[in-house]
């Protein structure tokens, strides 16, 4: 079909930017995180269909559940989260999550996890020139490092800018310059069961990095208030088992010595590791508390409440 100058342009979704300034902000990669619980089935309404679902097994008829009380509903959804019911009842119970506050490092673990469905915020047709860079607490720690880390950033940046605004090559081909620091976010859909499992393989801060073990501790928070009977399949304090079982056997991902959850359960020699310290240690040229312990000991006592307000009820 041919162009034609009568039609009136259509209105694009995306903020056409040539000719703008990039801006940058840097902020801390684990301040900057966000998961969020968008949705999720009515609690009562859901405890009353897992009881069903579970009951079932052994009735000569369908269960009704409005025969049972709060509490033998409450105890049946523990069951399910403990193994020690039906296991399916949990793919009865789906949630979606917002998170946010991502770079793209961390969006290859997270799609990683193959259980769950994914939207991303796209690159290909969307100005990547004001997204804020997320720097890891070490590196906010070590000044001269950090002054640098800068410098990429906005060289890259200005490069984008300068491609884009040229009009002789694409956002789509420009972004290949772009550091993998930018920020973005991601809608994920997954069954609690699913979720769960996703929280057990990244709270591992033995091999896992520290923003994941964050979001495993924020997702762990979204689902105990709504969920709080899944505290029994949580324990954001265990070992790491992974990393212990395959230390000393030559197929572990063995980055730092075990921190104080996981050096009791090991003996090993100060050169099983590429770094002879612990995780914590390594915060950067100036040292101190990693900010990771401040946030992660802050999401753990949000979480006791949570159980400790469910078990006193």
């Amino acid at each position: 079909m041919p162009q034609n100058l009568d039609l009136e342009p259509i209105t694009l979704p995306m903020t056409i930017r040539f000719g703008d300034e990039p801006v940058t902000r840097f902020v801390n990669s684990l301040d900057a995180l966000k998961l969020e619980l968008v949705d999720s089935p009515d609690a009562k309404t859901i405890r009353q269909a897992v009881y069903c679902f579970v009951k079932s097994t052994w009735a000569d008829k369908h269960v009704p559940y409005a025969e049972a009380s709060e509490a033998e509903l409450s105890k049946t959804m523990e069951d399910v989260f403990a193994g020690r019911a039906l296991p399916a009842a949990m793919e009865l119970i789906g949630l979606t999550f917002l998170v946010g506050g991502i770079d793209t490092q961390t969006v290859t673990h997270l799609i990683r996890h193959r259980a769950g469905s994914f939207a991303a915020q796209c690159t290909g047709d969307r100005w990547l020139s004001n997204e804020r860079s997320l720097v890891p607490g070490s590196i906010e720690n070590s000044p001269e490092f950090l002054s640098r880390w800068k410098e990429h950033v906005k060289e890259a940046k200005q490069l984008y800018v300068d491609m884009v605004d040229s009009k002789t090559i694409s956002l789509m081909d420009a972004r290949h310059i772009l550091p993998k620091c930018l920020e973005t976010f991601y809608y994920m859909r997954m069954n609690i069961r699913d979720a769960l499992g996703f929280i057990k393989q990244r709270q591992d801060k033995q091999i896992q990095p520290e923003e994941d073990n964050i979001l495993a501790a924020l997702m762990a928070r979204e689902i105990l208030r709504v969920f709080p009977e899944a505290h029994v399949a949580i324990n954001l304090r265990e070992p790491a088992w992974h990393y212990i079982k395959t230390f000393r056997n030559g197929t572990g991902t063995n980055l730092y010595w075990p921190d104080d959850d996981s050096e009791k359960h090991l003996t090993y020699h100060p050169e099983d590791t590429i770094y002879q310290a612990t995780r914590d240690d390594m915060n950067g040229t100036e040292g101190g508390i990693p900010h990771f312990r401040v946030l992660w000991n802050e999401i753990l006592q949000d979480i006791d409440t949570i159980i400790l307000n469910y078990k006193s009820r």
